[in-house]
């Protein structure tokens, strides 16, 4: 099977990943990715980090974001690429975030006790991102739930009583953040949001008209035809195609960094206009 040299959704533990920024790049360079991303939610915090042990490794590194926004009443994921880390507009958009990160963990708190099951409030002084994620491994720690699906479904989703909902940019202000920052905007694991074939064109037609660059149409867990299905998709609104593992650890549908199959050969790699594009794959 061919490696992708790209790998441009990936996580570490100032979000929700396991892993250390220098452990990620580790794992990438084992893998043979030779060009990486680091997509934390709503935080650039572990790029420096993750740019210096980059260069160290011989890997191309690309400075990235995951924004949460908030179209039609659902939440999507918004990947900028390409980023000048130091943009003060997207600074402050982040801290913003962070902070409305940080109220919804302290409501999901408060919440959880009232409901008898115990202070968790420990999970707000974590250095990282406040997801529910944090609150659903500290529920399985607890005893709540014997896994993380199961503290999300019992507990953390609409009606469960941790569940509060997040609040987010809109789809133009996060695309519009990116841009400001030099970067492309591209629309993350469309297939995950779970929506009509009709409704996913609503949201990739929203997604263009506020200036998105490209699809990710290669990510863990789709099949061949899914892919094929994502490509044509792209290609017929126009936009690029990227592809990421969404790493967070390694798990058998989460793979390593760089574990994807190629682009298929009727996209444009969002990449095709960077300084010094690569291959995209090795035979």
């Amino acid at each position: 099977m061919t490696k992708l040299y790209y790998d441009l959704h990936t996580h570490t533990v100032w979000s929700d990943g396991e892993l250390g920024p220098a452990s990620l790049i580790a794992h990438a360079a084992r893998a043979g990715v030779r060009v990486l991303a680091l997509t934390d939610h709503d935080t650039m915090a572990g790029i420096d980090e993750a740019a210096a042990a980059a260069q160290a490794a011989g890997i191309r590194f690309v400075p990235g974001v995951e924004l949460s926004v908030t179209w039609q009443g659902l939440t999507v994921h918004i990947v900028g690429l390409a980023l000048d880390a130091g943009d003060a507009r997207l600074c402050r958009a982040l801290e913003a975030l962070r902070e409305a990160r940080l109220r919804r963990g302290r409501a999901m708190v408060s919440a959880l006790a009232a409901a008898g099951l115990g202070d968790a409030g420990a999970v707000l002084e974590r250095d990282g991102i406040v997801s529910r994620v944090h609150i659903a491994d500290w529920l399985v720690a607890q005893g709540h739930a014997r896994d993380r699906t199961g503290a999300f479904k019992r507990f953390l989703t609409r009606g469960g009583v941790g569940y509060v909902a997040g609040e987010w940019a809109s789809l133009g202000e996060a695309v519009a953040w990116i841009h400001g920052a030099g970067g492309c905007a591209v629309l993350a694991h469309p297939t995950r949001y779970r929506l009509s074939g009709g409704r996913l064109q609503q949201l990739v037609r929203a997604f263009v008209e506020a200036g998105g660059a490209a699809l990710e149409v290669v990510t863990a867990g789709l099949d061949v035809g899914e892919i094929g299905r994502l490509a044509r998709l792209a290609q017929r609104h126009g936009l690029c195609a990227s592809a990421g593992s969404d790493f967070h650890k390694a798990l058998p549908w989460r793979l390593l960094p760089g574990g994807l199959p190629g682009l298929p050969p009727n996209c444009t790699p969002v990449w095709h206009s960077w300084p010094e594009a690569l291959p995209q794959e090795i035979g």
